[in-house]
């Protein structure tokens, strides 16, 4: 079985973000890719907690991850599992302090970075979120989910230029990725630039039509405040 251990912030862009998660996919051959895809073999004293996790059971994966570290604080398998567990259980609290030792442990290591931007986001903490974030750009600069948070920061903050940087980052590494769009849609009728919001909103729901259940309202109160054409 081949499990893809990485930490992957997954932008749902009407509430700013909604998740962090570990993703895992199974294959043939008991290895991990990490988020800056190194091949390595998996600790097989952590295939039971990988089990665990794919059955949407993250209560049982920490009691027996939090086992593995306190008899090797350094195992960075299992402190990325417990990340994943705690991120599953929205337990934020324990995640940061998990996040937090991993990247203490691997200074190279911007995925970590980049989910305590998103952790400290969760809980309200923008200064942090924003460091955060930052720091992950540093190591990395095409993380997509940075530039995203960094974005709805800047939006929610008023910052609608910088918003809009963090959008045409995105764009220039991923043109097609949906959700960038509605970011830019929303920092654009910030600003006063309905047409080219409308713009933005349409190329969205072109990429990814399910994306016009929920945020097609904001293309028709543009279309309904400000007499545009559709």
């Amino acid at each position: 079985m081949i499990l893809r251990l990485g930490i992957i912030v997954v932008m749902l862009l009407g509430a700013e973000i909604s998740s962090a998660q570990e993703v895992f996919e199974s294959s043939e051959s008991m290895v991990v890719v990490s988020d800056d895809s190194m091949a390595v073999i998996l600790d097989p004293t952590l295939k039971s907690v990988v089990d665990s996790l794919e059955a949407g059971n993250p209560g049982a994966a920490t009691v027996a991850l939090r086992d593995i570290l306190e008899k090797n604080s350094a195992h960075t398998q299992a402190l990325r599992l417990l990340i994943s567990a705690y991120l599953r259980m929205e337990d934020y609290d324990r995640a940061i302090d998990a996040c937090q030792l991993l990247a203490v442990q691997d200074s190279t290591d911007a995925s970590a970075l980049i989910t305590l931007g998103y952790l400290y986001q969760r809980i309200g903490d923008i200064i942090l979120s924003e460091q955060y974030y930052q720091q992950g750009l540093a190591l990395n600069p095409d993380v997509i989910a940075a530039y995203q948070g960094l974005g709805w920061i800047y939006l929610k903050t008023g910052q609608l230029e910088q918003a809009l940087d963090m959008a045409s980052e995105t764009t220039e590494r991923m043109p097609h990725y949906a959700l960038n769009y509605i970011l830019m849609g929303r920092a654009l009728t910030a600003q006063g630039f309905f047409e080219d919001a409308a713009i933005a909103y349409n190329r969205a729901f072109a990429l990814q039509n399910d994306l016009r259940e929920q945020y097609g309202i904001l293309l028709q109160e543009l279309g309904l405040r400000h007499q545009l054409k559709r």
